[in-house]
């Protein structure tokens, strides 16, 4: 949906879909090299304790489906 709702304001606005493009990918690509860049240099340090986050963090959002689909 949220797709549908960037092409139809793009058309809206009249603005250049290329150059929206080419600064969505530009955006893309700095992020992601940061976080890579990041994750090289702190990744060693704190190892353990964003593997244990991640699970945790992966538990909750799949309980908190389960509750939706149960209770909603």
């Amino acid at each position: 949906m949220t797709l549908l709702a960037v092409g139809v304001t793009l058309g809206l606005v009249e603005s250049s879909i290329a150059l929206a493009a080419m600064i969505i990918g530009a955006v893309t690509f700095v992020l992601s090299y940061l976080g890579v860049y990041i994750g090289q240099r702190f990744g060693h340090f704190f190892e353990g304790k964003i593997e244990a986050a991640g699970g945790l963090i992966l538990i909750a959002i799949g309980l908190k489906i389960f509750l939706e689909h149960l209770y909603g």
